[in-house]
């Protein structure tokens, strides 16, 4: 790829992009090699007119699986417990309505391979934010009364939150400490992502990004609540910002977070998404365009989108961060890369 120039014109498709999507605030990161093009443009706060500003945070989503599929890798390579592990081999009070769930590994809870459904409420209007709230949901009734839409060893892909939040309990259990714990001692305090959290709820309000959703009349509006709550930590509670989200980016772009056969592991194939040509590996998503492989993550919540996808072929991360419901991250995100490698 000749970069002379390569970032000419992304500023425009970024302006366009606010205008054109009608976003409250947009915020893009894109690493390329030794090269960094940052940009905010639109509002933190729609309604008071805050400006956007590149350090200011977002919510990420289900961003936060990745940190969750490291740390269980991590673990693996640390020999403390093994992809094939039953779940009740790590958690014996597990359990479900379907007896099947007893056949449920690890390597299947990463690869929404498993057959678990998805959360149907996540309460953000009634956060829970103590040590114990993982593991109380996880024993929950909406866990241990659900059934599997089929059995774990038919290996079809259909998107589980609540899978995420078992394998956050299973992080706990081997690590003797929290979820959160453990991702900040293995990954952010390493990388010194010093702006990235867990705990929203220990953060400066000042930084945070407000979320927003639109009304009845289309009209960008606040949402009444932000989308927090300790009860699903695992499967959508960073905060970050896109600059901290890069040395994440360039910690898996070098492959030094990992193994090299972890990686190769992770950035598998393992089942194909349906309707978009994707596949997932062991939490990274995998897609082509332009001929070249990329892996990451899209993360959406009440407020907020964020789209994480790195290219090691081109040496290559892209984020894109905004504080509207719905946005089409992903999508600015993929015209940012055609952009690039064109």
């Amino acid at each position: 790829m000749n970069r002379n120039g390569v970032f000419t014109g992304l500023q425009e498709i970024v302006e366009k992009s606010l205008f054109y999507y009608d976003l409250p605030g947009l915020s893009v990161r894109v690493d390329l090699g030794g090269e960094v093009f940052s940009t905010a443009v639109g509002y933190q706060d729609f309604i008071s007119k805050r400006p956007l500003h590149t350090d200011h945070i977002f919510h990420m989503g289900s961003v936060t699986k990745l940190l969750v599929g490291t740390s269980i890798l991590m673990l693996a390579e640390d020999r403390r417990l093994h992809l094939g592990d039953k779940v009740t081999d790590v958690l014996p009070w597990f359990s479900m309505a379907d007896p099947a769930y007893s056949r449920i590994t690890i390597s299947q809870l990463l690869s929404h391979t498993s057959g678990m459904p998805d959360v149907t409420d996540y309460h953000w209007e009634q956060p829970e934010t103590d040590d114990e709230a993982l593991v109380r949901y996880v024993r929950s009734p909406e866990v241990t009364t659900a059934r599997l839409l089929w059995a774990p060893e038919e290996g079809r892909f259909a998107y589980s939150n609540m899978a995420y939040e078992v394998l956050g309990a299973v992080i706990a259990e081997v690590s003797g400490g929290t979820f959160e714990d453990f991702v900040q001692r293995r990954i952010f305090d390493p990388l010194s992502m010093n702006d990235s959290f867990l705990l929203t709820f220990q953060r400066n309000a000042d930084t945070l990004c407000t979320p927003h959703w639109k009304d009845s009349e289309n009209h960008i509006v606040a949402t009444p609540h932000f989308p927090y709550n300790r009860a699903h930590g695992p499967s959508s509670t960073l905060t970050s910002h896109p600059a901290d989200l890069a040395k994440f980016a360039k910690a898996n772009l070098s492959q030094s977070l990992l193994r090299k056969e972890t990686y190769d592991l992770a950035w598998s194939r393992i089942a194909l998404v349906p309707n978009n040509g994707e596949h997932v590996g062991l939490s990274w998503f995998c897609r082509e365009q332009k001929g070249a492989l990329l892996y990451g993550h899209e993360g959406t919540d009440d407020g907020f989108r964020a789209s994480f996808w790195i290219c090691p072929e081109h040496s290559l991360h892209i984020t894109v961060c905004t504080n509207l419901s719905g946005a089409p991250t992903k999508k600015i995100s993929k015209q940012i890369f055609d952009h690039i490698v064109s």
